[in-house]
């Protein structure tokens, strides 16, 4: 009996590239377990987001293929509508895949597709651009910048580090100033980063009390002045001990507000960039669907 419209939705440069045997064994997967498969590449910014926006709301689900940009392009494509989307991670980082336990093999998807579990979660949304994971104001915003303007194709994490250590030694840090839900929580921040879920980028934990799915952003400001100091906060985050610092300010609610006094700080949410500040952020509570495995802990959105 043929079932709901799986559409795969891959992008072609998302970390080091396409495994195209995993996507021939899945489209013929799919098909013997009466499918119908649509496999679409996406061409460039935005085009994940418009394929999303396409697909019938009667679908079974959507497949994204790719980095976090790419799962955050189709996820936002479906925000308060009711098709789940399977993460499949084959991007430089893939925070969305660790977050929620995932692998990506081929046993995986199909079980994912078969038998997930719908779970709903929560969308930041910085200016209109939707994010499911985080947004960060200044430093790592520049060094996201920097990276896609050089990117001509698939790149790993060692694209990355050319522009972290030119910046760290030439970065001027801007003050931010940060209001949460009216309440103004520091003047000062050199770095800010605004989060639905706990994990980041270097498998940091930088707002481990996220949640995805409790209606709410976590807000996390580093008083940062010097690239030593940025040194400092990273290796607490690391570590985990950046939650004690008094230079360390967190805070949780459903408006969140950045802004420079001095010029326009750099924006990037799930790894692309989005603009400058001032940037006002807000949360739309379970405004879209992922299919998890029931192996995922006590129904929680998110470990």
């Amino acid at each position: 009996m043929p079932r709901g419209l799986v559409r795969v939705v891959v992008n072609p440069i998302s970390g080091r590239g396409q495994d195209r045997g995993l996507l021939e064994r899945l489209a013929l997967h799919l098909r013997l377990r009466h499918f119908p498969v649509q496999v679409l590449r996406t061409e460039g910014p935005g085009h994940a987001r418009r394929l999303a926006a396409e697909t019938p709301d009667d679908a079974h689900c959507i497949i994204s293929i790719g980095g976090d940009g790419t799962h955050r392009e189709v996820l936002a494509g479906l925000v308060g509508r009711p098709v789940p989307v399977v993460v499949v991670p084959c991007g430089t980082e893939n925070v969305f895949a660790r977050t929620f336990r995932l692998t990506g093999t081929l046993r995986e998807i199909l079980d994912l597709v078969q038998r997930g579990r719908q779970v709903a979660l929560d969308v930041g949304q910085a200016d209109g651009h939707s994010f499911v994971l985080f947004s960060g104001v200044g430093f790592d915003a520049e060094v996201t910048r920097l990276v896609h303007e050089r990117r001509r194709g698939p790149i790993d994490r060692a694209a990355y580090y050319g522009p972290v250590g030119r910046l760290w030694w030439r970065y001027r840090f801007p003050r931010l100033r940060v209001t949460v839900d009216g309440r103004t929580l520091t003047e000062d921040a050199g770095v800010v980063v605004v989060a639905n879920t706990p994990r980041y980028a270097d498998r940091l934990r930088v707002a481990p009390g996220a949640r995805a799915d409790d209606g709410l952003l976590d807000v996390v400001c580093y008083r940062t002045r010097s690239r030593w100091t940025l040194l400092r906060h990273y290796v607490q985050t690391k570590l985990g001990t950046h939650v004690r610092d008094p230079d360390v300010r967190l805070e949780r609610g459903r408006r969140v507000e950045v802004a420079c006094d001095s010029g326009a700080v750099p924006v990037q949410a799930d790894g692309d960039r989005i603009g400058s500040t001032p940037m006002t952020y807000t949360i739309r509570p379970q405004a879209v669907r992922i299919l998890l495995l029931s192996r995922d802990p006590k129904g929680s959105a998110t470990p």
